[in-house]
């Protein structure tokens, strides 16, 4: 008599894994989907859009060359990231690991919880922080601006460089900030969240210059790489759940192995 439960126990078991192995293949096409859709959109760009990022492009060049004087209105006496004060708290907003580690609690408790809306939620902060962090890392790199703590020019450049002094352009907190306020901000909506959300994002940015980590056109910059992020990967979820988006790579984690499809 106790046999036929065992066995449904055991079949309950199997579908439960093969339930949790789909939803994670699921969620891992839906990432890799959005990177390629993120980092393949020059090849799609129109006139317009062009248009778009050469004023983005130019405006940046534009506050360069103010960067010094702004220093001088906006900079301390500090030259540390932590001072023992207010602004250590919109600076530690700003830090690429707790940021990723929420987005992994956020999942994990989305999983466990059988949330859709955490699950998501966790999973478009990954990728919002992914996607603005390796744009961060790449333009760092080519460009290697130096930081002004040192009472460097704005224009001290050293290219392909990889030391942290000369990590300054753009602003990695600042990114961190606005890629993570964006999706909170746009997931729960109303103006009190996106006044909350963006305002603590934009205090990261002051403490950031306020502390002679950054340039003002550093932070401005990670402001809109973070801002581009987030936003592209939160209407992309939009456009999903009303069925506007098809097609993509989608992975499928079986007990038997890994089926990929690529549907056009």
């Amino acid at each position: 008599m106790l046999m036929p439960a065992t066995v449904v126990s055991q079949e309950s078991g199997d579908q439960h894994e093969e339930t949790l192995l789909g939803t994670l293949g699921e969620d891992g096409g839906i990432i890799l989907s959005d990177a390629a859709a993120y980092f393949s959109a020059p090849f799609r760009f129109t006139g317009g859009d062009w248009l778009t990022a050469a004023g983005a492009a130019g405006g940046t060049v534009l506050l360069m060359t103010v960067d010094d004087e702004m220093k001088g209105l906006l900079g301390s006496e500090n030259t540390g990231s932590l001072n023992g004060d207010f602004w250590d708290i919109p600076t530690r907003y700003g830090l690429v690991g707790p940021a990723n580690i929420l987005s992994v609690v956020l999942y994990s408790s989305g999983l466990a919880l059988d949330s859709r809306d955490v699950r998501v939620t966790g999973r478009l902060l990954f990728e919002s922080l992914t996607l603005s962090g390796i744009s961060v890392m790449a333009i760092r790199y080519i460009f290697g601006r130096s930081r002004p703590y040192d009472n460097n020019s704005p224009w001290d450049f050293n290219w392909f460089e990889t030391a942290n002094e000369v990590q300054s352009f753009p602003s990695g907190h600042t990114t961190v900030a606005f890629a993570m306020s964006t999706v909170f901000a746009e997931r729960i909506g109303g103006v009190w969240a996106r006044v909350g959300f963006y305002g603590l994002a934009s205090m990261t940015a002051y403490a950031r210059v306020r502390n002679n980590q950054h340039w003002v056109s550093d932070v401005v910059a990670g402001a809109g790489l973070g801002l581009l992020a987030g936003f592209h990967v939160v209407q992309r979820e939009r456009m999903r759940e009303q069925g506007e988006l098809s097609g993509g790579l989608e992975i499928y984690p079986t007990l038997q192995g890994l089926q990929v499809v690529y549907r056009f």
